[in-house]
């Protein structure tokens, strides 16, 4: 399994599904992982003894739990080819196996070069596109064409939702019956906690155009005009962050505003406990893990109907990304009834307790043999 990134050292919602399908497989069984990471050496969880880590030498500094990591979905070619000729260098340390498992574009250069040199099957898993991440511009085309090569390459393709491999096929031309759904599951947040009346409208994500950003802003605006003490906090980082506190200063909102940064797990979870709302308005969102984890946490979300989740939830609001009036309206209904948005975020919790890392690990299974075996498999998403 090619990956690139796993718990402590995060980005944000890549490295902590690739821990949840490990920890998943390891719980089914039938099979062992060999998890190759681009790291020097550190302290990772205790996996099943199924599951593997293996660091590789030579791609980037060492990633420690400490650092914020910029950039890593930007401009990151140069990683991405280092990371491959350091898995060529590795294919003797890695030792023998059957399939090939890569997970997003950073990877994909290796899995086609492990590929062309040992045959093996591969399998691609897309949890975002460069389409995804490009948000109002134009896709990246270099990372556009090693995606879709990746793809042409593949023996069968995993998609985190149907929004996701509904683009996979409108953009990148893949057939559909290639492309299995499996979708995520999330990281347990304990029992639920009385919604909050006096917490924050929350936004936890990437500040980048992916993720609408200045959507919340300008949701925020409308919200503070009609409940003039709400409270907002932004957490996370991005390319976008200086213009999104600038714009937050232009329109007089910067008493309500707070700034986290990047925030570790724990701090994610703390900040999903004080918070009344989580608001998420990205133009495209391939699953959602932040708002699964959100809902899990008793948290009332307003998600962009660009959401992978929604499949898999109801009990959520559902709204376009680019309408901040309804959004700012919807966001005032829940901070003004908190018994009803406990309601719903009680119902939305029980719809997404069906979700599992073993439910996830059971199906990309399936998957496995069908590449094996290069036959056709039932959708992974029947079984979820």
């Amino acid at each position: 399994m090619l990956g690139w990134e796993l718990p402590p050292s995060i980005t944000g919602g890549l490295g902590i599904a690739c821990d949840g399908l490990l920890r998943g497989i390891g719980e089914v069984g039938g099979a062992s992982v060999r998890f190759v990471l681009p790291a020097a050496p550190m302290p990772f969880a205790v996996y099943p003894k199924t599951i593997g880590v293996l660091e590789l030498d030579g791609c980037e500094e060492a990633l420690r739990p400490d650092r914020c990591l910029h950039g890593a979905y930007a401009s990151s070619s140069e990683k991405a080819s280092r990371y491959a000729a350091a898995v060529l260098r590795s294919l003797e340390r890695i030792g023998d196996f059957d399939l090939i498992h890569a997970h997003d574009w950073l990877t994909f250069e290796a899995a086609l070069n492990v590929k062309r040199i040992t045959g093996k099957p591969l399998v691609l898993h897309v949890h975002s596109t460069e389409q995804d991440r490009s948000g109002y511009h134009r896709a990246n085309p270099v990372i556009t064409m090693l995606e879709r090569d990746g793809m042409d390459a593949a023996d069968r393709i995993v998609a985190v939702s149907r929004y996701t491999k509904e683009g996979l096929v409108r953009y990148y031309g893949q057939a559909a019956d290639k492309i299995d759904v499996v979708y995520n599951a999330g990281t347990r947040v304990g029992a639920l906690p009385p919604t909050s009346t006096d917490g924050s409208v929350s936004f936890i994500g990437r500040i980048t155009e992916q993720k609408g950003p200045e959507i919340f802003v300008e949701t925020a605006l409308r919200i503070c005009e009609i409940v003039p003490d709400a409270r907002f906090v932004m957490a996370g980082d991005g390319n976008l962050l200086p213009m999104i506190r600038s714009l937050v200063r232009a329109l007089g909102l910067a008493d309500a505003f707070s700034f986290l940064g990047f925030i570790g797990r724990e701090d994610v979870l703390r900040l999903l406990h004080s918070s009344q709302v989580l608001v998420m308005p990205s133009l495209s969102e391939p699953f959602g893990l932040v708002a699964l984890e959100a809902i899990q946490a008793g948290v009332p979300v307003v998600l962009s109907q660009n959401c992978g989740l929604i499949e898999r939830v109801e009990n959520v609001a559902c709204v376009d990304p680019e309408d901040a009036e309804t959004i700012a309206a919807v966001t005032i209904d829940l901070l003004r009834n908190p018994a009803r948005a406990r309601a719903r975020a009680l119902a939305a919790a029980h719809e997404v307790s069906r979700l599992s890392w073993t439910e996830s690990a059971t199906a990309l299974l399936r998957v496995y043999r069908a590449a094996l075996t290069l036959q056709p498999t039932m959708a992974a998403e029947t079984s979820c």
